[in-house]
């Protein structure tokens, strides 16, 4: 594990994932720009692939692509973030 972030395997798709940094965060939403493309959604990590690990305003956790991302893209995985938790392996 590298410091400032954590990865690993997850027992459910996107298959792994890449927490960032709690200080990176608002700039990644920024800069994949969410609240224009995903409103409602924020990002917290991806899969090192091209998928954003991101959670809606109820506290769910979906995946989604960071190209041609939307709402309707989301493909849900957990219904919170202690569920999610449960998936990741380090």
């Amino acid at each position: 594990m590298a410091e400032g972030f954590v990865e690993g395997e997850l027992s459910t798709e996107p298959d792994w994932y890449v927490l960032w940094r709690a200080e990176e965060i608002e700039e990644f939403n920024h800069d994949y720009g969410l609240a224009g493309y995903a409103p409602g959604f924020i990002t917290f990590g991806g899969n090192g692939g091209g998928e954003l690990l991101v959670v809606n305003e109820q506290g769910e956790v979906f995946y989604m692509s960071a190209i041609g991302m939307a709402p309707n893209t989301a493909v849900k995985i957990a219904n919170n973030l202690q569920e999610f938790k449960g998936y990741m392996q380090q």
